[in-house]
């Protein structure tokens, strides 16, 4: 085991042994740093953890001992990155929520691309799944990473689009990397992980949760220059999404079709709202992305008009 899988099940030592508490967990670990003692097994050090997290030297001991075969049987294809990794990611650090350690499995320079996520609904309409795939493929053809979740419906689209069109295409999952959710998208997540990467903050010995994927859509708006809402219903996690995009100031796409769908309110509850762009054509994406990023169009509260017309 080398360095950096050493010092990833420290920390899922540490987590499991303070009960999920990452506060805690990362307090200790960075105080291992400090005694340098990462690199070495940390049962020989069992006392001093348990001294740094505030409890018995058998929940180190019996923390390992479960953690521990998990690492051991990881895909070696499997990259574990940290935040003194060459590849890490420098776009998440200054956000909320930032994770000790990604799983990455297929191409880690990906991470560090400019990308967009291209996300909705599980069940989409039939123009939702055609603006998702034409999204998909023009932010491709622009020399955009296209980034989403593996979910059924929108983002099961846009990662197939990229990948028929020979685009790359990031996965952020909520379950680890050794785990697949839905199973339906099982095939999928071998394609993604050989044609472009899939990244998990979760590692093997993690159990998933429901509420993993709302960090899933949290650390996937921070891989991404923007997020683009295809289409989804009030409360659903690709809105979640939306809502941490405009929080990590990054730039949020939603199209006219979803304006004027008077059954849901989450688009007009956006609209208005700094950083956010109202376009009618998937074609139109990457100009107003570029043109924003260049002249940061979109920072302070832009006019409605600009937003929904003079821009196309």
């Amino acid at each position: 085991m080398d360095s950096i899988q050493l010092q990833a099940l420290h920390y899922e030592t540490l987590l499991k042994a303070s009960k999920g508490a990452e506060a805690k967990a990362s307090y200790a670990f960075e105080k291992a740093m400090e005694y340098s003692i990462l690199n070495e097994s940390l049962v020989l050090h069992a006392q001093t953890y348990a001294q740094l997290l505030g409890v018995e030297a058998s929940f180190i001991s019996d923390a390992y001992y479960e953690i521990r075969p998990h690492f051991d049987t990881m895909d070696d294809s499997v990259a574990i990155l940290g935040w003194e990794s060459p590849h890490w990611p420098r776009q998440v650090d200054s956000f909320a929520f930032r994770p000790r350690f990604l799983y990455v499995q297929g191409n880690v320079g990906l991470l560090s691309q400019c990308a967009v996520s291209v996300i909705g609904t599980r069940s989409p309409s039939l123009e939702g799944k055609q603006l998702a795939l034409s999204t998909a493929q023009s932010l491709g053809k622009a020399g955009y990473v296209v980034a989403s979740g593996l979910a059924l419906g929108i983002d099961g689209v846009a990662h197939k689009a990229a990948l028929a069109a020979g685009y790359p295409t990031i996965a952020v999952i909520g379950t680890p990397i050794n785990a697949c959710y839905p199973p339906e998208h099982r095939a999928l997540q071998q394609e993604i992980a050989k044609a472009g990467a899939v990244v998990s903050r979760f590692s093997p010995a993690t159990v998933t949760q429901k509420w993993h994927f709302l960090l899933r859509n949290r650390l996937m708006s921070a891989l991404s220059d923007a997020s683009v809402v295809v289409e989804d219903r009030d409360g659903g996690g690709a809105v979640r999404q939306a809502a941490f995009a405009l929080e990590q100031k990054k730039y949020l796409f939603i199209y006219q079709s979803s304006v004027d769908n008077h059954s849901v309110l989450w688009p007009r509850q956006f609209a208005n709202q700094s950083r956010v762009f109202i376009i009618k054509k998937s074609q139109d994406l990457p100009r107003v992305l570029n043109q924003a990023k260049k002249t940061r169009e979109g920072v302070g509260k832009p006019r409605q008009k600009a937003v929904q017309l003079d821009l196309f």
